[in-house]
């Protein structure tokens, strides 16, 4: 490895790089996967094996696309890239291949490292590629490589954003970035050298590599990597583990699981549950039924906490259990600045009355990125007196805590005059027994501006009255339930019923292509 790039003036200039080589002397186990355990010191190693490779093929300092399983290779690839002074490009192995070209080419990525047992199922794309096996590159670099325009200090990570509007944007996120969030997540959460995270998160998005990931690493913790999410399995791993990371659909499927199992077999996975330090929940609103039913089974109520791509995470609930809040994303954390704005601009102060006004966050802090890659308009349109505007919309409760109304862009409904939630009405839906799981939009409406419409997939009790009753009558009766329980301007026109919902790799449901099909089926 170069002298400009010796482990040692790496871990002089990144605190994130730091935490590695302060652990490389360690044999405490880093990371458990399907192989069995490894140690910091053999992640370290492997890793500067990686860093060197890549700095004698001229890609120091370059961004470099990385695609492996999620196991100890993912981990020494990104901790090698990151060695080698240049960016990691995380590119999910579930991309179909045009998506995977769209962001290697999007993002400039020099090369492409992929791990051998990936290398056979990916196609050649649109980069040269790098093959990777046990901290050592099998295949050499091409001469074809495109060149990268200069972007000043290289950010460790280049993140895309869910596209929820248009296509998506990358994030650079610098060392500092990663390192602000890391930092005031480990601590506030009291992760240590102690703990065992059950890890089960895409490590393409900044919930499974810097929230779950980075936080047990550079905490000196163990991660047990599974190789896809299932309930079975994560139950098995609770059994040694003292931390879970999930969002709610990932929480759903385990208690949906565990449900279902005979009595005598949940006994020791009940015990399991209660015996965790720490359960979070993120990436999507946590239905507070399905919270309230992990608080039964775990004794306590899954830590919630709210960001994104572009801020990494900005407010959460207490470690304390019972200062939770359920409904809530939690306060600020240290170091953030929350402000929420209504239309005008104005910010809006915590109310003690009954009247809470809702607008959109706006963040500061050392965890905010300074902007998007390569497209100098969207980033201004992004920042407003040196705040990110997040396009959430959200109100404070009279104790400071914050409540996310949804996506604006999405979940946030102007009918008739009013601006609804859409979150708040699939919240009270998901208390019928008929429904399984809902989501609520708005339909453009010449008379009602938008169209409250709600498509639920129904739960077992159901189907049998869908077959002998018909969606119509049913969805009426649901309407009338609902009425009883909500404001009449706030009950959705129409419920449609669908056997499925369209959701991305985190297990959110995406709207947009919900709402193209409602349009569709309407024509």
């Amino acid at each position: 490895m170069p002298a400009s790039l010796s482990l040692d003036s790496a871990e002089r200039s990144s605190p994130l790089l730091a935490r590695l080589l302060n652990q490389r002397s360690s044999d405490r186990v880093a990371l458990i996967d399907p192989l069995g355990c490894v140690t910091f010191r053999a992640v370290a190693e492997r890793a500067s094996r990686i860093a060197a490779q890549l700095c004698e093929q001229g890609l120091a300092g370059c961004r470099v696309a990385l695609s492996s399983a999620p196991d100890r290779e993912w981990v020494e690839g990104f901790w090698g890239i990151l060695l080698a002074g240049g960016s990691v490009v995380p590119i999910s192995q579930l991309h179909p291949a045009p998506e995977r070209d769209f962001f290697l080419q999007r993002s400039g990525a020099r090369a492409h490292l992929v791990s051998a047992g990936l290398a056979a199922s990916l196609a050649e794309g649109v980069v040269p590629r790098l093959v990777f096996e046990a901290g050592r590159v099998l295949e050499q670099l091409g001469a074809d490589a495109p060149e990268q325009p200069a972007t000043g200090s290289p950010a460790a990570l280049l993140l895309y954003t869910s596209g929820t509007t248009g296509q998506p944007k990358g994030v650079p996120l610098s060392h500092g970035n990663v390192w602000a969030c890391v930092q005031t997540l480990s601590t506030d959460w009291g992760m240590t050298c102690d703990d065992r995270l059950v890890h089960a998160l895409p490590l393409h998005h900044v919930h499974g590599i810097i929230v779950a990931l980075l936080c047990a690493f550079c905490s000196g913790a163990s991660t047990e990597l599974l190789p896809r999410y299932e309930p079975a399995r994560v139950l098995e791993a609770l059994a040694q583990a003292s931390v879970l990371m999930s969002v709610p659909t990932q929480h759903k499927r385990l208690v949906d699981h565990l449900d279902g199992l005979p009595p005598a077999e949940r006994v020791p996975h009940e015990r399991s549950l209660r015996a965790l330090r720490l359960i979070t929940s993120g990436s999507a609103k946590l239905p507070e039924q399905l919270g309230r039913r992990l608080e039964a089974l775990s004794g306590q109520y899954p830590l919630e906490r709210y960001g994104m791509t572009e801020v990494g995470i900005v407010i959460g609930n207490p470690l304390r259990t019972g200062a939770r809040r359920p409904g809530s994303c939690g306060r600020p954390l240290p170091g953030t600045r929350i402000r929420i704005v209504d239309e005008a601009g104005a910010e809006i102060a915590p109310s003690h009355s009954g009247e809470r006004q809702s607008g959109e966050i706006w963040v500061s802090g050392s965890s905010v990125f300074e902007g998007y890659d390569g497209e100098s308009a969207a980033t201004r349109d992004a920042f407003a007196s040196g705040f990110f505007r997040t396009g959430d919309t959200a109100r404070w409760t009279p104790e400071g805590f914050v409540e996310i109304l949804g996506r604006t862009s999405v979940d946030i409904i102007k009918s008739g005059g009013y601006k609804l939630s859409a979150i708040e009405i699939e919240e009270q839906l998901r208390g019928h027994p008929w429904v399984h799981d809902v989501a609520v939009l708005g339909v453009p409406d010449d008379t009602w501006g938008e169209r409250v419409v709600a498509v639920a997939i129904p739960a077992a009790g159901a189907r049998l009255e869908l077959e002998r009753r018909g969606p119509l009558e049913l969805g009426e009766e649901l309407r009338i339930w609902l009425k009883q329980r909500m404001a009449g301007y706030q009950v959705p026109k129409h419920i449609e019923w669908r056997t499925e919902l369209p959701r991305n790799t985190l297990g959110k449901v995406q709207k947009p292509e919900l709402l193209k099909w409602l349009l569709a089926s309407s024509t």
